[in-house]
């Protein structure tokens, strides 16, 4: 291999250049020490923008665990407006399970406790060709779960308190369910969760609810408010959600297949 020579004989000017950096390193005794000159430039020169980049980087971190804080602390306390005429304590907190909770205190009502549970889905987010499904499954959520397998003793828990109460609806985008307790609220409460973690949807119960539901529309039909409902639905767009049969009946929920 031919060797090189550090001082050989160079041009009186010699002009390098990196990324639009260019430097006369001429005065350089040899092209190796005229190379170690320009590198140094280079670093001198890149220095800045590295620590830019460096500095950058850090404040992006810095603001993305800021942001993640504000959401897990503060950003889960919602301020609550009442009346200055409302003595009731209100809070509001999101559980581990992102599940939002309004928790209430009134002390002028030490006799009672309730729960309301609101379920993000109605009857506008059903299957076209399962009109009332979310009305049936509302009703099925009260014949027991996995834990509580026992029909209807969710009701008899709530009607052994004496004052309680119970009752569920649906609604076009929600369905909502609720309960009183004027003693055994914890027990009751435990039951209540089941409904939302493993319902049983035993096949003993599909009938009897479809004729429950069946009953409930038949009931409905003639009132006022049902015929503006039915007269706006006949006047709204086919494609539109309200055209479906929110009620539900045995015709619209007895499928086979």
């Amino acid at each position: 291999m031919e060797s090189f020579d550090h001082d050989h004989e160079l041009p009186d000017k010699v002009t390098v250049g990196y990324h639009g950096l260019e430097e006369d390193v001429s005065a350089a005794p040899s092209l190796y020490r005229r190379s170690q000159l320009f590198l140094q430039r280079v670093r001198q020169e890149t220095r800045p923008r590295h620590i830019a980049s460096a500095v950058l980087i850090c404040a992006s971190v810095i603001v993305f665990i800021i942001i993640i804080w504000y959401l897990t602390t503060l950003g889960s306390k919602v301020e609550i407006i009442k009346s200055d005429r409302d003595s009731r304590l209100y809070r509001a907190i999101t559980l581990d399970n992102s599940v939002r909770v309004t928790l209430v205190s009134d002390f002028n009502d030490n006799q009672q406790s309730a729960c309301g549970v609101a379920v993000a889905t109605g009857s506008l987010y059903e299957p076209r060709d399962l009109n009332g499904i979310a009305h049936f499954l509302e009703h099925m959520l009260f014949m027991g779960s996995e834990k509580y397998p026992e029909e209807n003793y969710f009701e008899q828990l709530v009607i052994q308190d004496g004052n309680g109460y119970t009752n569920a609806y649906t609604t076009d985008e929600i369905t909502d369910y609720f309960f009183s307790s004027g003693g055994k609220f914890n027990k009751t409460l435990s039951v209540f969760s089941q409904f939302f973690i493993k319902p049983r949807l035993a096949n003993d119960s599909i009938y009897r609810e479809l004729k429950a539901v069946e009953s409930e529309w038949k009931r409905e039909m003639g009132s006022e408010d049902w015929k503006e409902w039915g007269l706006l639905r006949h006047l709204s767009n086919p494609n539109h959600p309200t055209q479906k049969f929110s009620t539900g009946s045995i015709e619209t929920l007895n499928k086979t297949d």
